[in-house]
């Protein structure tokens, strides 16, 4: 008598080099590996939030979230705690910058994976009094702010710096320095920093917003913003024709591959860094992704097997 429960045919075995299974997660939440994981690792994707725009006159573009995409990460059998970073809040306050983004996190006991939240855009100021704060440090740093006036005497908004605090490969990069009215009439904030690329300085524009990068090679189509996440905020442009520097794929900002429109917000679940201007604009939230390789189901498998893999939405046919 067969021993496969009456059906002719060979038992198979699970093809270890088979099928993936991605888990993406836009909330806080606990991730529990497969129970049909064929290498007890992944790749994981961690974003944090990105960070808050500065709309008081001249606000630069807010840094992204940091971005850290590690492969054959090990995953334990316990649920691994999961930390989504909220994006930054708006700064409507003179001189003072927008807020940094929140830390999201893949809590592994052994190994956990934290990537910082990117940084808030710099503040501008027109007229006098003291110089305001510039962007601050993040995965990717924020935008310096335009200056005018009195504030103009000390120079340049600083960019905030990336990828602080310091991890390899780099999460992050600079957000871009604003721009003193000096002999010009116009003055311009500088660009937050993305995951690929720094933030633009502010020159007779507004600084764009550091690109982001594309995650489609790694996870297929459909995450964050057609691809990308983690991309900076464009800077503002203060002057006769005020404009708004296009942000980073996935950053707040006018235009920019994959950015929101006008003097946006970062985007949700993407860690885009808000655009600065004249409006409150938030930073985008941040994801985690996970990519499990799971054994491949073909052939004849007992009534049980097939269960178990319809269970936890496994059962994939082969090519």
């Amino acid at each position: 008598m067969p021993s496969n429960g009456g059906i002719i045919g060979p038992l198979n075995v699970p093809d270890q080099d088979g099928n993936t299974k991605i888990t993406s997660l836009t909330s806080s939440a606990n991730f529990t590996v497969s129970p049909n994981n064929s290498l007890s690792t992944a790749t994981v994707l961690v974003v944090a939030g990105g960070g808050g725009g500065q709309n008081n006159s001249g606000g630069g573009g807010a840094g992204a979230g940091g971005f850290r995409l590690i492969s054959n990460h090990p995953l334990p059998a316990s649920a691994v705690p999961v930390t989504i970073g909220a994006g930054g809040a708006n700064s409507n306050s003179i001189g003072v910058s927008g807020a940094e983004g929140g830390n999201s996190v893949f809590g592994s006991a052994s190994s956990p994976i934290t990537s910082t939240g990117g940084g808030g855009g710099g503040a501008g100021y027109i007229g006098g009094g003291n110089a305001p704060e510039g962007g601050t440090p993040g995965g990717s740093g924020g935008g310096g702010g335009a200056r005018s006036g009195a504030a103009s005497a000390s120079g340049a908004s600083p960019g905030g710096s990336g990828n602080t605090p310091p991890v390899s490969p780099s999460q992050g990069n600079n957000g871009g320095p604003g721009k003193s009215a000096g002999p010009s009439p116009e003055m311009s904030a500088g660009g937050g920093g993305g995951a690929s690329a720094v933030g633009g300085t502010g020159a007779d524009d507004g600084g764009a917003g550091g690109a982001g990068t594309d995650v489609t090679p790694t996870f297929g189509p459909g995450y964050g913003d057609s691809g990308y996440f983690s991309g900076g905020g464009g800077g503002l442009n203060q002057g006769p024709a005020s404009d708004f520097a296009p942000g980073g794929a996935g950053g707040g900002g006018r235009g920019g591959t994959g950015g929101g429109a006008g003097n946006g917000s970062g985007d949700a679940n993407t860690g885009g860094g808000a655009g600065g201007g004249p409006v409150a604009t938030a930073g985008g939230s941040g994801a985690v992704i996970v990519k499990e390789s799971v054994k491949r189901i073909s052939g004849i498998w007992t009534m049980n097997d097939a269960y178990e893999y319809k269970k936890t939405d496994e059962w994939v046919n082969p090519d």
